[in-house]
């Protein structure tokens, strides 16, 4: 499996606004359009500048774990990111604000110097997942949504059924467009579906067939997640070899079942 070197959500960020300024649109809207590929007051639009968000706010979290003097002199950029991403004080139709204003090139390189720090300090990490498959991952989710749909009424609540399959189909969404939002999104989302299925654990109640499928989803997507954020082969064979880390997940999901 081949490693990414640029999957951090900082990457992703400093690929989306480079775009942005190098559109040549006439104004921050045209740019911002062409750079998530979507038509400017649409949904999809909206929901993709959504997710630039989340990469500015990832890329703020994970400057906090980073040492002391390292984070201490990058913090002081991010109001800068935010600004670009933002433009809270710019008519984004304005005419006399073209894209290519949207950010200086100075405050695009430390971003960049960021992303690759970021890559240093957390490789391997949910921050900056090693992996460049996520046919795996993605498969695991639609096997998900396979299980939820086929649970009974007396054996999952309605509220609960529909918010699982919604925040799946939003995992599966951002493996789609992983090229643009990146691994490090898709991680923290599969960790976000990950704790939900956890919780959820304790209040379905399943036929021991159901219970079965639960219990062997659980363990594929939680294995799925972990190899694509470490990517190493010893990781991989580990968890083939049904030794090592796979009991360790094993052991976990027993915890999770009460079994």
């Amino acid at each position: 499996m081949a490693a990414s070197t640029e999957n951090t959500a900082a990457h992703k960020l400093h690929a989306i606004l480079s775009t942005v300024r190098e559109s040549g649109g006439q104004t921050y809207a045209a740019g911002w359009a062409k750079a998530l590929d979507a038509p400017w007051d649409s949904v999809e639009f909206s929901r993709r500048h959504s997710e630039v968000i989340n990469l500015l706010f990832l890329t703020m979290q994970q400057i906090n774990a980073l040492p002391d003097h390292i984070s201490s002199r990058t913090e002081r950029h991010i109001t800068g990111w935010w600004t670009a991403v933002m433009q809270p004080k710019a008519n984004w139709q304005d005419t006399a604000r073209p894209p290519g204003n949207i950010i200086d090139q100075d405050r695009l390189d430390h971003l960049a110097s960021t992303a690759d720090l970021l890559a240093t300090h957390l490789g391997g990490t949910s921050a900056a997942p090693h992996g460049g498959d996520l046919a795996n991952l993605e498969e695991q989710c639609r096997e998900w949504l396979n299980i939820l749909e086929s649970l009974e009424d007396n054996e999952i609540s309605s509220s609960l059924r529909v918010q699982l399959i919604s925040q799946i189909q939003h995992l599966i969404w951002l493996i789609e467009h992983e090229a643009m939002f990146g691994g490090a999104r898709v991680t923290q989302e599969a960790s976000a579906v990950i704790g939900e299925l956890a919780q959820a654990t304790q209040t379905v109640t399943t036929n021991p067939e159901n219970s079965g499928r639960w219990r062997n989803g659980f363990l594929a997507l939680l294995t799925a997640c972990t190899i694509f954020t470490q990517a190493a082969p010893v990781v991989q064979a580990s968890i083939e070899a049904g030794t090592g880390l796979y009991n360790q997940i094993e052991n976990t999901i027993e915890n999770i079942g009460g079994e």
